[in-house]
């Protein structure tokens, strides 16, 4: 069996009152039992200020997680505290490990990674949990293939870290006391554990009809659309000027067909490089058709219910994680805590959980072979 609990504080000042406060609520002492670990999800401050780092002090188990933007758990919701999820069984076996430096590649930090995430399990883990950093030279895909090709095709859930400034400049990954731009860390289950996934992004109605063709992309860079530099087609759909792209883009969704068939993938825009080109958070294909898509508040909100209701249904949880795209909460305007607000009420005390924005969601797709993906605009849930 597996068991989960839950602590928020907003004390952000004091490191010594909001570790109490934690250590309170989770209560470690009376409810670990053989194996456990922690995600944690926070407002960029928590991190950089050293609450984290004197709170591993205080728990003899890994934590991993990522900054956000906003929060919600079943002790509270917010924009500037901290959430942390304690996650424990007695026949369940959790192990985490963190990269070293992915600044300038991922196949060998995330070997070594994988390789001491595997101490402690007797089998090939069900569930990686991750928490990755957000870094413009890498494509979301990037981190999702290079796991995959170590772990052999375990299953992926995850974030990438985010924060609210123009350059993503506090936006964090997190493993123990540790507090990088640069590294990735996960999670590691085996045993008795049965994860399942679910996403969503917008209904259909929000897609427009008009289409257009990457032409020219390299990697998540998208370079030209329909033979025209970026810029100059954004111009021509009035969402830059001049040369300079309008803010509202980066919550623009970018709707592609990979495949040709008719199965979307969302991507957003997170950035601009020096020579003009447009920094996706995930890979654009030449050659790939694409539609643009728009949000609707109310869509966004319902999105997020159907998920937790979906999720919810499933028979014998005991821990769920979700996280939704920053982007999605554009489309929420001055009623930013909507999506929050709503993932407590509909949740409350039935399970034990954690919800945060997110820089890119990684969440397996809904096929027979649980394929993992990497996710824009979208909302993803976890429950074991």
């Amino acid at each position: 069996m597996i068991k989960s609990y839950t602590a928020f504080t907003s004390e952000i000042d004091d490191a010594e009152t909001a570790v109490s406060e934690i250590l309170a609520q989770l209560k470690p002492k009376e409810n670990c039992l053989n194996s456990t670990v922690a995600v944690v999800t926070c407002y960029y401050e928590f991190a950089t200020n050293g609450i984290i780092a004197e709170l591993y002090k205080k728990l003899n188990f890994p934590i991993i997680g990522t900054t956000t933007t906003a929060i919600s758990t079943n002790r509270g919701a917010g924009q500037l505290e901290m959430a942390i999820l304690m996650i424990t069984s007695d026949d369940a076996v959790f192990t985490a490990a963190c990269s070293p430096s992915i600044k300038d590649n991922l196949e060998a930090p995330f070997a070594e990674m994988y390789k001491n995430a595997l101490a402690g399990h007797s089998e090939k883990p069900k569930l990686i949990i991750s928490a990755a950093p957000l870094m413009l030279n890498f494509a979301g895909d990037h981190y999702v293939d290079a796991l995959n090709k170590v772990s052999g095709g375990v299953p992926n859930f995850g974030t990438l870290a985010i924060d609210d400034t123009p350059d993503y400049e506090h936006s964090f990954s997190i493993f123990n006391d540790k507090v990088e731009k640069n590294i990735y860390g996960i999670i590691a289950a085996s045993g008795n554990i049965n994860p399942k996934f679910i996403y969503a992004s917008f209904s259909p109605e929000y897609i427009l009809a008009q289409t257009a063709m990457i032409t020219k992309s390299e990697g998540n860079l998208l370079k030209e659309v329909n033979g025209f530099p970026i810029i100059e087609y954004m111009e021509t759909l009035g969402l830059a000027n001049g040369g300079k792209i309008s803010d509202v883009l980066h919550s623009v969704p970018f709707i592609l067909d990979y495949t040709g068939e008719g199965i979307p993938v969302s991507r957003v825009l997170l950035s601009w490089s020096k020579d003009g080109y447009g920094i996706c958070g995930g890979l654009m294909p030449e050659g790939t058709k694409f539609s643009l898509g728009t949000w609707d508040k109310d869509d966004v909100v319902n999105t997020t219910v159907r998920t937790i209701k979906s999720i919810l249904a499933e028979k014998g949880i005991s821990t769920l994680l979700l996280y939704s795209c920053l982007a999605r909460s554009y489309a929420l305007g001055t009623d930013i805590s909507a999506e929050t607000e709503k993932v407590n009420e509909n949740i409350g005390d039935k399970v034990p959980f954690i919800f945060a924005y997110s820089g890119g969601e990684i969440c397996p797709l809904h096929d027979a072979a649980n394929t993992n993906s990497f996710h824009n605009n979208t909302v993803i849930a976890c429950a074991f």
